[in-house]
């Protein structure tokens, strides 16, 4: 037993000493500017919405600060869609983030997210409360150059508010250092 307890906690040091300088892979710049495309899947069916696979956009400016960094954006996504109307889930949020562990061209990272927004229709509607948003995810940083890096990712959010449900998203974006 003493055996397995000596070789697990000297494979966690390794990786952690693997991983514990800079994350090569994130951006070289401290600040940095992200577009991102997203897909939203919700987890609930609504019979009077149809609930598919739904499209959207997110802007995040980063901090980035060794393994770690923190984002502050806007996002943009269609949640719900009947005939006569679309529900858009429109949202400031707040995304820290951590490299798990990094090559030179490729990181592996954890996110978590906190947001409030309101939902917006395009007609008049009853929704009209802020909605409190929080979840969490991970993902792939590719670095494409010395500033520019790609960003594979997908999250688990709940929204807590007018129409209260969680959503499975899929984003793919572009990182600009400056």
């Amino acid at each position: 037993m003493k055996k397995i307890t000596r070789t697990a906690l000297l494979m966690a040091a390794i990786a952690l000493a693997a991983t514990s300088g800079r994350a090569a892979a994130q951006s070289s710049q401290r600040l940095s500017l992200q577009g991102s495309g997203a897909m939203l899947f919700a987890t609930r069916n609504d019979p009077a919405f149809e609930s598919s696979t739904r499209l959207g956009y997110e802007l995040q400016f980063r901090y980035t600060f060794s393994r770690f960094s923190l984002g502050v954006g806007y996002q943009r996504s269609t949640v719900f869609e009947s005939p006569q109307l679309e529900l858009a889930l429109a949202l400031g949020f707040v995304e820290p983030r951590m490299v798990v562990t990094a090559g030179s061209r490729v990181a592996v990272y954890v996110a978590g997210r906190l947001g409030a927004g309101k939902l917006v229709c395009s007609e008049a509607c009853a929704a009209q409360e802020t909605n409190l948003t929080y979840g969490g995810g991970g993902g792939f940083l590719v670095r494409v150059s010395r500033r520019v890096s790609l960003d594979l990712g997908a999250q688990y959010f709940q929204v807590s508010g007018d129409i209260s449900s969680g959503y499975g998203m899929a984003r793919a974006g572009l990182g600009f250092g400056f």
